[in-house]
């Protein structure tokens, strides 16, 4: 029995260690930092609390109670009073309420736009660094392929010492950023795992994203965080300065005492009693004449109204700015997305068949070595740019916080028809698709005329015309 209660426990804590370690999606990742907050839950109730004013406004203070006692034992005597507000200045500060409840609802929103922009951040970063990483391999792999291959030639007289300098220094800078982005991807998990509030060793990897998921948008609403603020200062100024005045108003303190008198009082029994009774009651009622209204109450409400207008005309400033700032994130949204299409439609597909039509011409000694690693090059900094501009489309889109519908129909330049959106291509090995391997055929893209590459959608890429024999600039010749 014990045996089979601690196998169940075993299985549960199994299927619960694998839910927590499983990668979750940047949409998955925001939702679970909202569910999980701790701040969110605190300004919700906040939220509450500031609407219920609305109406608590009507209500009195807490009454006080009073008791006095002669210690003489002939007299003692207890009261309530109790400060009710006027039901008319309650009704004029109403506005002011409603503002600030208004303020609380949308501070909420803003907190939550607050934690959606700092975990995509802090994601983002980690699913850039980790793309770079697997990158980055590959291109240490290749380079490194293309190094040996060249200090064998160069050992038989088939190179030169400028190819090889060249392919040893490339060599080294794509290890230095090799190592580079696993640093950024160790800073990024320790970043995202304090967010997420779990320990590092559960983030098991991220999911690079297209852009942020529309629910996501759909929830945040239309307005940043900054834009939230703004507008909430404004209608609380405003309501500030145009209850600045009626704010003055002293509300009225009612009140009731009772007497007692010891009628066994040997000295002047029941004298001290108006009515000459053992028990006597008392009613008060208690408003404060604004007799220096014009030295008190209209320097206050004054001081109030212009402490109104200058905070509001700030705020309004500052939404004007929070504004700006969003139109400009909606222009880098749509830039970045029409950059992003052109790269899967276009780009990629004719830098990929470039790289292997120099590989092909290269073999043949139709191509010289620097136009290879040019092309290689050229392959490389759109695989790197196809990655960080992900994340700027992410940042771009919670900057400007809109549906633009399918921005990927958005025509590329120069292009009639754009090709279907394919993944990039990923070659089956490093040695495959750098120096070519007599029994794959199937890597090296057709070569007309040794000219032009033929692509899916006619699109040629000239390349420069090979020159054996020719000078390369050191003083030694090319060799085929």
């Amino acid at each position: 029995m014990i045996k089979i209660l601690f196998l169940n426990t075993l299985a549960v804590w199994s299927l619960t260690w694998g839910a927590m370690a499983q990668t979750l999606t940047l949409e998955q990742a925001i939702r679970t930092t909202w569910e999980n907050s701790s701040q969110l839950q605190a300004q919700k109730n906040l939220a509450g609390i500031f609407s219920d004013d609305t109406w608590r406004r009507f209500i009195p203070q807490e009454p006080v109670l009073s008791y006095t006692d002669d210690y003489s034992g002939t007299f003692y005597t207890w009261g309530l009073s109790l400060t009710y507000p006027i039901p008319l200045k309650s009704l004029l500060l109403s506005p002011l309420d409603s503002a600030l409840a208004e303020q609380q609802r949308w501070e909420l929103t803003a907190q939550k736009y607050d934690l959606a922009v700092a975990i995509a951040q802090a994601y983002m970063n980690g699913a850039t660094a980790q793309a770079m990483i697997k990158f980055q391999r590959e291109n240490v792999q290749d380079l490194e392929t293309i190094t040996e291959a060249i200090r064998l030639q160069y050992t038989h007289g088939q190179s030169n010492q400028t190819q090889k300098i060249s392919a040893e220094l490339q060599l080294t800078q794509a290890q230095r950023d090799l190592k580079t982005a696993q640093d950024q991807l160790t800073t990024a998990v320790e970043l995202y795992a304090r967010l997420m509030k779990i320990p590092s060793t559960q983030v098991t990897g991220f999911e690079l994203p297209e852009d942020v998921s529309p629910s996501v948008i759909q929830e945040l609403g239309d307005r940043t965080a900054g834009q939230l603020r703004d507008k909430a200062n404004v209608d609380v100024n405003e309501a500030t300065r145009a209850t600045g005045f009626w704010n003055q108003f002293p509300d009225p303190t009612f009140g009731f005492n009772q007497d007692y008198y010891n009628p066994n009082n040997p000295i002047v029994p029941l004298n001290d009693s108006p009515t000459q009774q053992t028990t006597d009651w008392n009613f008060t009622v208690s408003f404060t004449l604004p007799i220096l209204f014009p030295f008190h109450e209209v320097a206050e409400a004054q001081r109030t109204e212009n402490q109104g207008i200058v905070a509001r005309e700030q705020a309004k400033l500052q939404l004007l700015q929070d504004n700006s700032a969003q139109e400009a994130g909606v222009l880098d949204y749509k830039r970045s997305k029409a950059r992003f299409h052109q790269l899967h439609s276009k780009d990629l597909i004719l830098a990929e068949t470039m790289r292997q039509a120099a590989v092909a011409a290269y073999k043949r000694g139709q191509l010289h070595f620097a136009d290879l690693m040019l092309a290689r090059q050229t392959y490389a900094s759109l695989i790197t740019e196809d990655i960080q501009i992900r994340a700027e489309i992410v940042n771009a889109h919670l900057a400007g916080l809109r549906e633009f519908g399918n921005l990927d129909q958005i025509p590329t330049t120069n292009a009639s028809s754009p090709a279907p959106v394919n993944p990039i291509p990923t070659p089956a090995s490093p040695q495959a698709h750098l120096l070519g391997s007599p029994d794959s055929p199937a890597a090296v893209p057709s070569i007309e005329n040794d000219q032009k590459v033929s692509s899916g959608n006619e699109t040629s890429i000239p390349l420069p015309t090979p020159t054996v024999g020719a000078g390369n600039g050191d003083g030694e010749k090319e060799t085929k």
